[in-house]
């Protein structure tokens, strides 16, 4: 038992010392499911059920995952619920994550309730890294994100469309307009200039 609470602990400290990614969850199912999921997760909050363990934090993910009948030490759950909603049939989580978009508590859902799918994204601004599986945007509306160097001055900025970007871009550039082409070629120009760079980050579609 010393040697699990150890472990413990030092899982702990390694989560403040790791990046963290703000996880946005839209689940679908069936509507006793999802009732279950958040009746959970709010007598966790309330102390109205003991944790998976005294050094357990009420809002970790692992506890919903334990209550369920899952092995916590079969999957990956890195995260913290920060507000859960239920409304008009769709069960509303955001958390924040170690390493977004790698934990297996949306794993562990669709696996565990027949018919459930977990649609998400993340946001990993230190990181660079932006996230979703939400394909058709069924859910989300997800920007155009401009990381960009000029002379040594960087930049980020968020944009709906690619347009928009390419506008903001060209101004930064003094020049009237900018195509993809064109960026390409500047890039390509400066690929060896740490002082001069810019990467457009569309979301990454992953499964």
């Amino acid at each position: 038992m010393l040697n699990f609470k150890i472990h413990i602990v030092m899982g702990f400290f390694d989560w403040i010392k790791t990046n963290w990614a703000s996880t946005e969850y839209k689940i679908e199912g069936n509507m006793k499911d999802l009732q279950e999921i958040y009746d959970l997760f709010y007598k966790f909050k309330k102390g109205e059920k003991k944790s998976f363990d005294e050094l357990a934090d009420k809002e970790w993910e692992g506890n919903i995952v334990w209550a369920l009948g899952g092995d916590t030490k079969d999957f990956y759950i890195r995260g913290f619920i920060q507000t859960c909603e239920f409304e008009e049939g769709i069960l509303s989580i955001v958390a924040d994550e170690v390493e977004g978009g790698t934990t297996d508590f949306r794993k562990f859902l669709e696996n565990h309730y027949e018919g459930m799918k977990v649609y998400y994204i993340v946001e990993d601004k230190e990181n660079e890294r932006f996230l979703t599986n939400d394909r058709e945007h069924k859910y989300f509306s997800y920007p155009c994100i401009l990381h960009s160097c000029v002379d040594d001055k960087m930049d980020l900025e968020c944009f709906d469309t690619e347009e928009q970007a390419l506008e903001y871009f060209a101004k930064r550039l003094k020049v009237s307009s900018l195509t993809m082409e064109e960026v390409d070629e500047w890039s390509e120009k400066h690929e060896d200039d740490e002082k001069n760079y810019v990467y457009f980050n569309g979301y990454e579609i992953i499964d």
